[in-house]
C-alpha cells in the first residue's frame, strides 16, 4: 500500500482505506453464519442512563450494525440493581452473541465485566482475555482501539521489526494490550505515563510514537526525531472541534508518517468492533 502524500508533504495514515479493507467481507460472512449457523449475530450494550457522550457512541455502534444487519439491543438502566438484573438476563441467552460494558459505570458494576462469557467479550476487556493476549493465545478478541493500531501499521507496509516504538498512556483499553501485539512484531517496546522521568529523551530516541494520553496536541515537534512515525489515538475536544494528542500542524514536515484525527484510528476501531461481533457467533 503506498502513503498518501498531501500538499505539504508529509505522509498521512489516513484510516477509511484500512476501515473499509477490514469491511470488505462483512456482509458474506454474515450471510454465511445464516446460512449454516442459523443464527444472526446480536450485540446487546449495556449501561446507565445520565452520559450524553457515551450515548453518542452508543449511537454509531447501533448505526454501524443496522447498517450490516446485526441485531442490536440497548439496556439502559436507572440504577446498579437494574443493571445487575439486565445484565443476568442477557449474559445467558444464546441468542446474544456480544455483550458491551458502556463505560462509565460505578467501580462496584464496572467488575461485573469478568463475568461476561469469553465468547461474547467482543471488546476484549475480561481479565481471561487480556491474560490470553498477553500468552499469546489467538483465540482472543483484542481491545479494538488497541488492534487498531496494528491495523494501520500493517496495511501501511510499516515494518515493526528492530524499531524502537513508545506508548504514551497505559490504559486496559490501549497503552496495555499494545505490549504484546508490538512485541509479536519483534519491535522494543517502552511504556510512558505521568511519572515517567525524562518522557522527552525516550521520545527523541523513538522511531514510532503511539500517543494515548487524552492530553490535546501534547506532542510537538521538538519532542519528536526527523522522520518518526506517529500514531495519535487521542480524542479530545477543543472550541467544538476534534483534535488528537499530537500537534498536527507543528509535526507534520518532521515526522514521515501521521494518523489524522478525525479520520484515522476511531474509524478502524469502529470496523473492529463490528467484526468481533460477528466473531462471536
Amino acid at each position: 500500500m503506498v502513503l498518501s502524500i498531501n500538499k505539504n508533504m508529509e505522509l498521512l495514515l489516513e484510516g477509511k482505506s484500512v476501515a473499509e479493507n477490514i469491511k470488505k467481507d462483512f456482509q458474506k460472512r454474515i450471510e454465511k453464519i445464516k446460512d449454516e449457523k442459523k443464527k444472526v449475530p446480536c450485540i446487546t450494550v449495556l449501561g446507565i442512563t445520565g452520559d450524553e457522550a457515551s450515548l453518542t457512541y452508543i449511537k454509531r455502534i447501533e448505526k454501524n450494525c443496522n447498517q450490516y444487519g446485526i441485531n442490536f439491543i440497548l439496556k439502559l438502566a436507572k440504577n446498579e440493581e437494574e443493571f445487575i438484573k439486565n445484565f443476568d438476563e442477557v449474559k445467558e441467552n444464546e441468542e446474544i452473541t456480544g455483550i458491551m460494558f458502556q463505560q462509565p459505570l460505578p467501580k462496584k458494576i464496572s467488575e461485573l465485566i469478568n463475568q461476561i462469557p469469553p465468547e461474547k467479550d467482543v471488546e476484549g476487556v475480561t481479565d481471561l482475555s487480556m491474560g490470553k493476549l498477553f500468552i499469546g493465545k489467538e483465540d482472543v478478541n483484542i481491545p479494538c482501539t488497541s488492534k487498531a493500531v496494528i491495523e494501520t501499521l500493517e496495511f501501511y507496509n510499516i515494518d515493526l521489526t528492530g524499531k524502537n516504538v513508545t506508548i504514551v498512556g497505559r490504559s486496559n483499553i490501549v497503552g496495555k494490550p499494545l505490549i504484546p501485539q508490538i512485541l509479536n512484531k519483534n519491535a522494543t517496546v517502552t511504556i510512558c505515563h505521568s511519572k515517567t522521568k525524562n518522557m522527552n529523551d525516550i521520545l527523541k530516541n523513538s522511531d514510532i510514537i503511539i500517543m494515548a494520553i487524552g492530553k490535546a496536541k501534547f506532542l510537538k515537534k521538538e519532542m519528536i526525531k526527523e522522520n518518526a512515525i506517529l500514531i495519535d489515538v487521542g480524542i479530545n475536544f477543543e472550541d467544538g472541534k476534534m483534535i488528537g494528542d499530537i500537534d498536527f500542524e507543528d509535526v507534520k514536515e518532521k515526522a514521515y508518517a501521521i494518523t489524522p484525527v478525525p479520520g484515522g484510528i476511531g474509524m478502524i476501531t469502529n470496523a473492529l468492533l463490528i467484526d468481533n461481533i460477528i466473531k462471536s457467533v
